[in-house]
């Protein structure tokens, strides 16, 4: 689950790019996250980036690799993992056993949680 090997494949270059270079500034030069923005905009992209980055569409994840992967980048895993729910960028069955990243469009919305069947 490193940034390298789970990059999205159905997100084009200039996606990534456009994504890197907006949130750029929100890493330190380890890559790890100076601090989770209060900005919901600014947060939102930052999701965008780590489930793009952390997670490979397709692909179920335990809470564990979840937490691993949410690790790499900030102490606050619990937060950012909760962010990510609420923002729609992971979904997570009901039990909570298995989390899947989605692939949002313009119509979904914000602050509702996603779940898989």
């Amino acid at each position: 689950m490193s940034t390298d090997s789970a990059t999205d494949s159905s997100a084009g270059p200039a996606a990534s790019a456009a994504s890197a270079a907006a949130t750029a500034d929100l890493f330190a030069p380890d890559g790890r996250l100076k601090a989770i923005p209060r900005k919901p905009a600014r947060r939102a992209a930052l999701l965008d980036h780590l489930a793009a980055t952390l997670f490979e569409t397709d692909r179920a994840y335990t809470e564990r690799e979840v937490n691993e992967a949410l690790k790499t980048v900030h102490d606050d895993f619990p937060a950012l993992r909760r962010y990510l729910i609420t923002g729609g960028q992971l979904s997570r069955t009901n039990d909570g056993s298995a989390y899947r990243r989605q692939q949002l469009t313009t119509d979904d919305t914000a602050g509702t949680t996603p779940t898989v069947a």
